[in-house]
């Protein structure tokens, strides 16, 4: 039997469930402005805001580390 191939690409997140809401326009844009502000995929943030609600924030998914904002010059030195 030959090896089994493997391909890049993320972990795997574990057992999820797809959910739809239609929003208004305006708010559906300010999400998409937050997560975006956040480096947090759509739905990253809407399940992390969601979790909040419902009193599950240990499983709410974090937004990303940024590393190519600049310090503040009186934490540089």
């Amino acid at each position: 039997m030959p090896p089994q191939r493997t391909y890049g690409g993320r972990k795997s997140k574990g057992d999820r469930q797809s959910m739809i809401s239609r929003v208004p326009s305006p708010i559906a844009d300010a999400v998409r402005d937050r997560a975006a502000e956040r480096g947090m995929s759509l739905s990253d943030y809407i399940a992390s805001v969601l979790a909040r609600d419902v009193g599950l924030a240990k499983l709410a998914p974090q937004a990303a580390i940024r590393h190519d904002e600049e310090l503040p010059i009186n934490q540089v030195a």
